[in-house]
Order: C-alpha cells, then structure tokens, then sequence
C-alpha cells in the first residue's frame, strides 16, 4: 500500500510538472492523455513487474524495510511469549478449578492472536478506516449522482438524436445521442450518464440562436467522441479507492480541467479556426448563474 502511494503521489506531481511546461505548447488532448497512466496506476492493487527502477530498490527503502521487518518480527516473539504464559496460567486455573473453557473465549483470544504486534494492529486500523472512506464517499457520488437523474428524468423532454457522420478504418459510421431539455436548474447544457444523452436547460434553449444550439450540440458531441463519460467513471472509481490522498483529488479536478479544454480543441479544430469566436460566445451564453444540480457523470 505504501509503495503505491508513493508511487502514484511522484506519477501525479509528475504530470502536473508536465502540464506546467507545456500546457499551453502542445495540443490539450495530449495534456489529457497523460492522466491515463496516472489513473491505470491508482486502480492497480499493487506493483505489475518488479523493476531495477523501482522505489523498493534504494538503499533507504530497504533498510528502512529491514529494520521494520525485525522490529516487527521481536513484537510476535514478545506477543507469542505473553499469549503462552497467559495460556499457562488459565490452564492452571481451570485445573484447579475444575472448570472448561467455553468456546466464546476461544475463539475471542484467537481473533487477538491474529491481532499480533503493533504494527498488525495499525494495518487493521488503517484497513478498516480506509473501507469505511470508500463506503461513504461511494454513497455520497452515488447519491449526488442519483439525484441529478431524477431531476433530469422528471423534467427532461426529447429534443430529437444527435447525429454525426464519421469516416472511419472501417468506413462510414454515426455517433447518435438523444438530446432532451431539462429543468432550468441545471445551468449549462452537460452529457450526462454511462450511457449518455445531452440535456440543455430549456430556459437556456428559448434565449438562444439556432446557430448556437449547434455549436452547444458539437461541444457535447465532442465529450461523447472523447469518451469523457468513461473517464468520469474512471476518475470517480479513482477517488472512492484513493480517498485519502489529496494529490489525487488535485488531480483529478485538473483532469476534468483538461478534459474540457481537449473538447474545445477538438470541437474547434471540426467547426474551423474562423468559428473560434463564435464557439467562445455560445458556450458563455449557454451558462446560467442558477443553483446548478450536478453529478460527476456531467461533462459540460
């Protein structure tokens, strides 16, 4: 666990290292793909290969495991010596009393047998504090994440399906994704949902251009083609698992940073240079100052 810490930690600070050099040089989709070994790293449960560039392998890193291990080895002796004795001197006492053991108290002197040594008692404790974190932060995404379903269900509309044509290795395919109105609290237009549809608050649709509503509709379409409702489980999956580290909750609010600005890279290099403009103002009328219902489904 602590290998994977400080492994992910130094992936983490390295790619904001990076994001700080070149963020404005190179294409944002760039940028954003080099969150994907970050992620692959936190969702591993531990190390794939063993490497000569492994952290395990430094000096410090072994000696400070070394004197760890005989520490901890002197704590079992000295545990397992004071179970024995405690053992001795209860048999002694059932003997003279003439008594048996009933199997409760076996069984609880077993359970901190297993127990063992400080540094055991420690690992249980952080175990069962770490589980406890990812039972609540999954209840709390989880019902953010319903809530926002219901609202968009209750007063989502069908607009009509989004189509765009591609032209692909494998020939001529279409993306097409429904688009429905929705309450004016939610306060820009989103892709919401593992299986995704966009929704636009209809306040936000009546006050528009047709003109704008398409560019909106290829910003969207863009997420759904960067396969950004993925990351957004991806990145959920990531901070319920690692909850305690703050770096990746850093980074994983500069990953939606990114995700964004590698859509509206993309959008603009589909629509045209000479639409940049445009696109800046129909996304920034779109946004409305409202008390916004989101999830972490929702890419804007």
């Amino acid at each position: 666990m602590l290998v994977k810490i400080i492994v992910s930690s130094l992936l983490i600070l390295g790619v904001l290292v990076i994001r700080s050099l070149f963020q404005k040089k190179v294409n944002p989709i760039y940028i954003y793909a080099l969150w994907l070994p970050v992620a692959i790293r936190l969702l591993m449960p531990g190390m794939p290969v063993d490497t000569p560039l492994s952290i395990m392998h430094t000096g410090a890193w072994e000696r400070g495991s070394a004197l760890l291990k005989e520490e901890n080895d002197r704590q079992k002796d000295e545990f397992r010596e004071k179970q024995y004795r405690k053992y001795l001197e209860e048999a002694e006492a059932f003997a003279r009393s003439e008594k048996t053991p009933e199997p409760e108290i076996v069984h609880y002197e077993l359970k901190w047998q297993l127990a063992g040594t400080f540094f055991e008692r420690i690992r249980q404790i952080g175990t069962m504090i770490w589980l406890t974190g990812m039972v609540l932060l999954s209840l709390i995404f989880f019902w953010q994440n319903i809530f926002l379903y219901r609202y968009l269900h209750a007063t989502g509309k069908k607009l009509l399906d989004l189509h765009s044509g591609e032209k692909g290795a494998g020939g001529d395919f279409h993306l097409k994704r429904p688009v429905f109105t929705a309450g004016d609290k939610l306060a820009s237009p989103c892709l919401f949902g593992l299986f995704p549809s966009v929704y636009i608050p209809g306040k936000a649709l009546e006050e528009n251009k047709e003109e704008t509503l398409s560019i909106i509709l290829a910003h969207e379409l863009t997420h759904y083609r960067h396969l950004d409702h993925v990351w957004a489980l991806v990145r959920v999956l990531c901070l319920i698992i690692n909850w305690y580290n703050p770096l990746v909750w850093i980074g994983a609010k500069l990953s939606l940073r990114d995700g964004e600005l590698a859509c509206d890279a993309g959008c603009i290099g589909r629509l045209g240079e000479e639409k940049r403009f445009a696109y800046g103002d129909a996304l920034l009328s779109m946004v409305k100052p409202v008390n916004e219902r989101k999830g972490f489904f929702c890419h804007t």
